[in-house]
């Protein structure tokens, strides 16, 4: 299947247009100039104007086309060979002059007999192997003419110069990918409470509660540090909450068995409070509050030791030793308790510091607040992703590309946005790897398609990189790899001469 391509060439120096499709050489006009490549080949065909050519009986004109690379390499065309009356009739006899001499310098490819004086058009075509070089960049043509018969380069050029490819990149298909919905990224507000319970007791007290033992727990200001995180996270309009979690510590002091229960226990009754609480005043489904425990906050505690400018570095070697030493079970982190306890070198520390002023501030709760964007419109999202990318998903990222055209501006940042905010994403990948062939930044189409992962999609824009670097065979393979994919089945239509 033969392409074609139509030029509408510049004009050089002081040469003039007769119209939009013809240029000048001062005594031959060219037009209707066309490249088509097929069957392996780069075909030329033109029209020659010779209206205002005159040659003289004896005098003859070669008129060849010449191809020239970016890196300097040349094909040459078959050349035609223009001739006054006497060296017409001297060529068709085989008695002109020098005649062997012009077959070794020229490929004659056709004789005319100029008409003096007479309108006269004949038409051009000529074909060369169509070569890697031609294929990977622009190719300059050129029309060189002499009357000495010295050779395609002793003589005159046209002035004008005509780049042009014979590279069919431009021409083939490639697809984006429209990521799968998944779930949306959340924003995470962390913070840290020390809500009190009675002793050995799970119940949550939110106002002042005078204990058994005498002890008055006032939760008030500590339930209000999550109230006011729990609103602060909500001061975006555009986000919901998707989870609250509790986590709840307690101390070593006890059985570690016991300890578990009243974390868990503990845990439990404040994320119950918590879900009534968004429940009741921000109509937040009362389930999304969940619990953790952590019966024994032993990593806690090796902070404190860390930090402690009350102990001798020794008795903080030791200390940290015990608290490093492998637990495995309730009964490893209980034996600790007891070295805390009864050795001699922590036993005095333990009653005066660790127990009564230590263990109660690892007695925290720690909580976790996950917002997400609310469901939103996409032209909503247009509006999002310019001041929170990261709040969104891929796929609502691709959903807003879609807004605009195929290699817009606006469409190509938000492809370049999606991988920087998901630089792993096989499909954020193919995407800004699509948009790097469309724009012929064929380096860093290569580097993104190693990460572009083996989507039909990404094996089709693999062929078309190897088509814009002229390896053709290899992209063919490609292509009927996945015929399946519409895109590619064109693509390989495209090089199926070749």
């Amino acid at each position: 299947m033969k392409r074609k391509l139509q030029l509408l060439p510049t004009v050089g120096g002081i040469m003039m247009l007769t119209s939009a499709a013809a240029f000048a050489t001062g005594v031959i006009k060219t037009e209707n100039i066309s490249f088509s490549r097929g069957g392996g080949k780069m075909h030329l065909t033109a029209d020659l104007i010779l209206d205002s050519l005159r040659l003289k009986s004896e005098q003859q004109m070669f008129v060849t086309p010449v191809l020239t690379g970016e890196d300097g390499e040349t094909a040459v065309l078959p050349t035609i060979l223009l001739t006054g009356r006497g060296m017409h009739y001297a060529y068709e006899r085989g008695t002109m002059r020098d005649l062997k001499k012009y077959r070794r310098l020229y490929d004659i490819s056709q004789e005319v007999r100029r008409e003096n004086g007479k309108p006269q058009t004949i038409g051009y075509a000529g074909s060369v192997p169509l070569e890697k070089w031609m294929r990977t960049g622009n190719v300059e043509i050129e029309l060189r003419y002499d009357t000495c018969g010295c050779g395609v380069y002793s003589g005159s050029a046209t002035g004008l110069k005509i780049d042009t490819t014979f590279n069919p990149v431009t021409g083939m298909r490639l697809s984006y990918i429209t990521p799968k919905v998944t779930d949306l990224p959340v924003s995470i507000h962390e913070g840290r409470a020390r809500v009190q319970f009675e002793v050995d007791r799970t119940q949550l007290h939110d106002n002042v509660y005078r204990a058994r033992n005498g002890q008055v727990i006032d939760n008030r200001e500590q339930l209000k540090v999550i109230y006011d995180s729990i609103e602060y996270a909500l001061t975006d309009p555009n986000v919901e909450i998707a989870k609250i979690e509790i986590i709840g510590y307690a101390s070593p002091e006890s059985p570690y068995e016991h300890n578990k229960e009243l974390a868990t226990g503990r845990s439990r009754a404040l994320a119950q409070y918590i879900g009534n609480y968004v429940g009741n005043r921000y109509s937040i489904d009362p389930s999304l509050t969940d619990f953790d425990a952590v019966p024994e906050n032993w990593a806690e505690f090796r902070e404190q030791v860390v930090a402690s400018k009350e102990i001798g570095e020794a008795q903080r070697k030791d200390l940290l030793e015990l608290i490093d030493s492998p637990a495995f079970g309730p009964a490893d982190y209980d034996a600790k308790e007891r070295e805390l306890k009864n050795n001699p070198k922590f036993k005095e520390l333990y009653q005066k510091k660790i127990l009564p002023q230590w263990f109660p501030h690892l007695r925290a709760t720690r909580f976790r607040i996950s917002t997400r964007l609310k469901p939103m419109t996409d032209d909503k999202l247009a509006e999002i992703i310019t001041v929170a990318p990261e709040k969104m998903s891929l796929n609502q990222m691709m959903r807003v590309a879609r807004l605009y055209k195929e290699g817009s501006d606006e469409f190509n940042n938000v492809i370049e946005t999606a991988l920087k905010y998901y630089p792993e994403s096989e499909e954020a990948n193919l995407n800004a790897a699509v948009t790097a062939l469309n724009n012929k930044d064929y380096q860093r189409a290569a580097q993104l398609l190693e990460r572009a992962g083996d989507s039909a999609e990404a094996v089709n824009a693999r062929g078309v990189l190897h088509v814009a670097n002229g390896e053709f065979e290899e992209a063919k393979k490609i292509f009927e790899q996945i015929d399946s994919l519409p895109e590619a089945q064109k693509n390989l239509n495209m090089l199926e001469d070749e």
